[in-house]
């Protein structure tokens, strides 16, 4: 029509704080703050006393203003009829306090409340200078249920890679099967085992049906699995049903200037439409970038056009700054983990506000397994340190950090950071014939070690099998309480600590806990 208005979107929550279908005041906000609206709020449900957790939540986050607007308390059945508790006095004092409070900007009433309670909200608070906003929205991404922070405290955010058809034999094989509850057991696998988001990719060679594949997974995934999604395709058709599907915040991967600003120009207004994050890849016209100068470059020629141009925020910008095997002895590649940690920091230098994310496992294609953990491992701490904001990783391929042996640390940083002209061919020669630990052998460490000493091992490395039978030895000789405070606490204060040091990554502080949890759960018995 050519006529602007402004939209003010609102969200009615139970008195759990939560709506229908679960989703959080969070969640909301992540998907409101990414869409262009003029006002995000509350209205209808409840009364005031019910609405000043979410209340907080939006004043203190919201760069909206933000309007209240409750019911006169909750609704009492009386002879059949719908009666609403709250006189107009005590919803005026209790929507005063969240504007005095809470920097709430609009006020008034849904329903059972009448002129008097809109005279008395009036005449309480009166009219007033707007609230100060924040400046920038959170970094969120969202399932339809709750927010993820994109800036993880300690980084990285990360990113299953399993409900990939070509990462994954296993789901490529439920895919041609059209077995998607069983897609949804290898999402649920890979939230379980510490992953923030997940990357959904349904390409195939031998379908042509990805439209429809990845629509319908999607539908599924949002009501079965709590993690927000990173829709992965190349086809801008496809991923424009997907996010048409999703009702959370997702993230597309992704864009580049391949073929110059076609993909992204078809890509974009899709984003936009919707809310979502973008990766971006670096690559031009001249092809992909393989020295720290290039990337930043590439990066560059997209934040122009995407945050210059088409106007997205600068959080909501990834770039993937490409990671290359270092496995393949070319000259040409040797540097390439160095110059992608450059590269890292030289993006998010230039372009504040960005951020930037990894597949962690190319750096090692092509290495022996065992190796692979390893080098993956170094290249992960090491990017994490130049400020790397989300990994697509799986657990099973890297090893914590803090547990790799020094020697075969520096052998991999030697590779990683292209230390020495010799590093790979050092790396190969001393994991040559190497196998997984599961096969390997070896002394036992443990087999020295009192009660007290292995239930500190097998909480800090994982180790969950028998620990019931070592709390058994534990409490025969001491008091549950002292066993708790003086073994199982400690140990879980050392992967604490660990992780914030970024020695860990969530996945292995969660197996952490699921061995401290059958331990406590043994010590109440």
């Amino acid at each position: 029509t050519g006529v602007q208005i402004p939209i003010q979107a609102q969200v009615t929550l139970d008195t759990s704080g939560r709506k229908l279908l679960g989703t959080d005041i969070a969640a909301a906000l992540a998907v409101l703050e990414a869409l262009p609206v003029d006002v995000v709020g509350l209205n209808c449900s409840t009364g005031p006393e019910h609405m000043r957790e979410p209340a907080r939540y939006l004043g203190e986050h919201s760069t909206r203003p933000v309007a209240v607007i409750p019911n006169a308390g909750l609704p009492l059945n009386v002879d059949g009829l719908a009666v609403y508790p709250l006189g107009p006095d005590e919803m005026a004092h209790d929507l005063h306090e969240m504007v005095e409070q809470f920097g709430i900007g609009i006020v008034g009433g849904c329903c059972g409340t009448t002129p008097e309670h809109l005279t008395a909200l009036v005449r309480e608070i009166g009219r007033r200078p707007s609230s100060v906003r924040p400046a920038k929205p959170l970094a969120l991404t969202a399932s339809m249920v709750r927010a993820v922070d994109l800036q993880q405290d300690p980084a990285p955010l990360i990113v299953g890679e399993r409900v990939n058809t070509l990462g994954s034999r296993r789901v490529k094989r439920l895919a041609l099967a059209d077995d998607y509850d069983g897609m949804i057991v290898v999402a649920r696998e890979q939230v379980d085992s510490g992953a923030h988001a997940l990357d959904v990719c349904v390409a195939m060679t031998e379908r042509t049906d990805e439209r429809e594949m990845l629509r319908a997974l999607v539908k599924k995934l949002a009501l079965n699995v709590e993690a927000p999604l990173v829709l992965d395709s190349t086809e801008a058709d496809v991923l424009k049903d997907a996010l048409e599907q999703y009702p959370g915040r997702a993230i597309i991967n992704s864009i580049n200037m391949e073929n110059g600003r076609l993909k992204i120009d078809s890509v974009m207004p899709l984003a936009l439409a919707h809310g979502a994050a973008v990766v971006a890849m670096t690559i031009d016209e001249e092809g992909m970038a393989k020295t720290a100068s290039r990337k930043l470059e590439a990066a560059r020629k997209i934040y122009d056009i995407v945050v210059g141009e088409y106007g997205l925020a600068p959080e909501a910008l990834i770039f993937d700054p490409l990671t290359f095997p270092l496995s393949t002895g070319d000259e040409e590649f040797a540097r390439s983990a160095l110059e992608t940690l450059d590269g890292i920091r030289a993006i998010e230098t230039d372009m504040p506000g960005v951020m930037t994310i990894l597949g962690i496992s190319n750096v090692s294609f092509g290495l022996n397994p065992v190796a692979r953990k390893i080098v993956n491992a170094v290249f992960l701490y090491h990017a994490v340190e130049a400020g790397l904001d989300l990994a697509i990783v799986h657990p099973s391929h890297v090893m914590p950090f803090a547990e790799i042996p020094p020697v075969e640390r520096e052998l991999a940083e030697d590779l990683v950071l292209a230390r020495r002209d010799d590093a790979l061919a050092r790396l190969i020669e001393h994991f040559e014939g190497r196998e997984e630990e599961s096969t390997a052998g070896g002394p036992d460490p443990m087999a020295d070690m009192t009660p007290e000493e292995k239930l500190h091992y097998q909480i800090v490395y994982r180790k969950k099998e028998g620990i019931e039978e070592q709390i058994d030895l534990a409490v025969s000789k001491r008091d549950p309480v002292e066993v708790l405070n003086g073994v199982l606490l400690p140990a879980m204060k050392e992967v604490g600590d660990k992780f914030g040091a970024g020695e860990l990554i969530l996945p292995f502080v969660l197996q952490s806990a699921e061995a401290m949890k059958r331990a406590v759960s043994r010590l109440e018995t």
